[in-house]
């Protein structure tokens, strides 16, 4: 039986892949800033799933309490096989917090649950980036740096630990099918459903892959659009 940390995990994507670590009758911890969310979805999974979840409150942007949460986890789960690194904030007024979310907080805890696998000599890392990561945009651009920077240094990462026992993938999501997607401007085939991706992710993880699209489709769209001559890409408008 594999113990999961998910870190993140009252996104509509960690949620998702709970439940589908959840019927592989996995262990469970979840972590994210919304305790009482938390509380929820952890007795939700208990009894619909009768598996042990252990929850507790965790800011990813705050550095100095990784390490303690890192041994607070590991005491309370006696290992951890696996971590979903689900954390994530879009928010176009606050360019620190959003790449302390998403690039740099991210990386510190990692740098720590990465030395933790080494000594265990086995385990895996999933760590959703973003398909904003692919190109700078108007719209997005500091989101955009900072997770280009994580799938970066995830790929890095890859190299760093090869040829270990250690996985290491990278899922660039596009857009999530969520209520802000859903009549919106998008066609709904570019959104990607928590629950399908969730199965994607889980299926992908135990076939050794390293990275993977979601929605597929978003592979082609970001070849063309890295394609587009500079000259020409800033004058458009997505």
């Amino acid at each position: 039986m594999q113990s999961i940390l998910i870190l993140g995990a009252t996104s509509s994507i960690a949620r998702a892949c709970s439940e589908i670590f959840a019927l592989k009758h996995c262990k469970l911890f979840l972590a994210s800033r919304n305790i009482e969310e938390l509380n929820r979805i952890a007795t939700d999974l208990k009894i619909r799933f009768n598996i042990d979840v252990d929850y507790a409150f965790f800011d990813i942007t705050q550095l100095d309490s990784h390490a303690l949460f890192l041994e607070k986890v590991t005491n309370r789960m006696g290992f951890i096989d696996g971590l979903l690194m689900a954390v994530g904030l879009i928010d176009k007024l606050d360019y620190q917090k959003v790449i302390g979310a998403n690039f740099i907080g991210p990386v510190s805890f990692l740098e720590l649950f990465v030395n933790y696998l080494i000594i265990r000599k086995k385990g895996f890392i999933i760590g959703l980036s973003s398909v904003a990561g692919d190109r700078g945009r108007k719209p997005n651009y500091v989101y955009g740096a900072s997770k280009a920077g994580l799938t970066v240094y995830l790929q890095g990462l890859r190299n760093y630990l090869y040829p270990s026992n250690i996985k290491i993938l990278t899922i660039k999501l596009g857009l999530i099918d969520t209520k802000m997607v859903f009549g919106g401007k998008y066609p709904l085939y570019l959104a990607a459903n928590p629950k399908k991706t969730a199965i994607k992710i889980v299926r992908a993880l135990d076939k050794g892959k390293e990275s993977l699209y979601v929605p597929g489709i978003w592979r082609s769209i970001m070849l063309i659009i890295r394609l587009i001559p500079e000259k020409i890409f800033k004058r458009l408008s997505f």
